[in-house]
């Protein structure tokens, strides 16, 4: 995949990628999520974090590492698994010497840096004791892949713990600590859009449950269900059931891509455009990223139930299926738990604080 360039998608022309928008994005992560939903997740993951980390990085900087095509960044910032080092940083001169250890790295065995991203990995200065006021970009061969990836779901995504133990970062290899704040140096509205990471999540969900759905068609066909007499194509539940899981899924997909093209019209042009989206937008955007991954949750469980308990072998493509599409409707970015969040602020409560810059902006 790295041979190919999936990995370089979004990443700016000028450093050797395609410069993709929402939409391309998606579409590329969808098409991929619907062979596989952990070659898909890597190619989501690998292209998102590649880019992101050019938010505010310098040109030079990002010119020099970008032009290594197997550039890839990898970024485990989940709670660590078993015995781990700590999350510790102390001022070395103008750099950091820093330990840490991180879940959720995928593409880490692959990867050419890692990311510590403050405050998300809670890195804490040894001699404030108050968190590191920078975020790091540490090269391969400084850190190291721990094998904890157990999950019943991407379970080919090798999304372990990432560890680093007492390595030095140079000031040239610094990041502000809010390192994915909207750039001043690319034009792709990607760079200032901060429901990036939702909507790729939504994009492998959506994927999964388009792969789920073809697969189901197909199976539909062939299949005689056991003491049925007719073919499973042939029984009302499955036509019907099958009817409102295509639209559920389409409708998904429709409000995911609206809401991106919504919010990038809205950023407009690096000069003289918006920093960030109207919060209106920015809340639709957020909000039909979550329903994405609900829905495609539920789209997969109607389909692997309608398929009987042919589904339920393991070298059948729906079984994978099913576990992919919960492991990616429990990610953070899209959590059930978002529709609360979104829902009270058409209520009148607070805007999250993670958002409030947004709105001010």
């Amino acid at each position: 995949m790295a041979d190919t360039g999936l990995y370089r998608h979004t990443l700016p022309k000028e450093l050797g990628g395609e410069d993709m928008t929402a939409r391309g994005q998606i579409e590329a992560i969808e098409d991929t999520c619907a062979i596989d939903g952990s070659i898909g997740w890597c190619v989501q993951i690998n292209s998102e974090i590649n880019a992101l980390v050019l938010r505010q990085m310098e040109p030079d900087f990002a010119h020099e590492i970008c032009d290594d095509w197997y550039y890839l960044v990898c970024s485990g910032l989940g709670t660590p698994n078993g015995e781990f080092p700590g999350r510790t940083a102390k001022r070395e001169g103008e750099g950091w010497r820093t330990t840490y250890q991180g879940a959720f790295a995928s593409g880490c065995f692959n990867a050419t840096w890692n990311l510590v991203l403050n405050p998300a990995a809670e890195v804490v200065d040894e001699d404030t004791g108050e968190m590191a006021d920078a975020s790091f970009m540490v090269p391969r061969g400084e850190f190291v892949p721990v094998d904890t990836w157990n999950m019943a779901g991407l379970r080919g995504s090798g999304s372990h713990d990432v560890r680093i133990v007492n390595e030095y970062v140079p000031p040239k290899h610094m990041l502000p600590q809010n390192a994915l704040d909207s750039t001043e140096h690319w034009e792709n509205p990607t760079y200032r859009n901060p429901s990036q990471v939702p909507y790729n999540k939504a994009a492998v969900a959506l994927g999964i449950a388009r792969g789920a759905v073809d697969t189901f068609v197909d199976l539909a066909m062939v299949k005689t269900p056991w003491m049925s007499g007719s073919q499973l194509k042939d029984q009302p539940e499955a036509y019907i059931r099958l009817g409102e899981m295509e639209a559920t899924l389409r409708a998904a997909r429709a409000f995911v891509m609206e809401s991106q093209e919504d919010i990038e019209a809205n950023l407009g042009p690096l000069d003289g455009g918006r920093s960030v989206p109207e919060w209106d937008l920015l809340r639709l955007g957020l909000l039909a990223s979550t329903h994405a991954a609900q829905a495609c949750r539920h789209v997969v469980d109607v389909i692997h139930n309608t398929a009987g308990t042919t589904a339920s072998r393991m070298e059948h493509p729906l079984e994978r299926k099913l576990r992919d599409a919960h492991q990616a409707a429990a990610h953070g970015g899209v959590s059930w738990r978002h529709y609360g969040i979104m829902g009270k602020s058409w209520l009148g409560e607070e805007i999250p604080a993670q958002y409030a810059e947004v709105r001010r902006g």
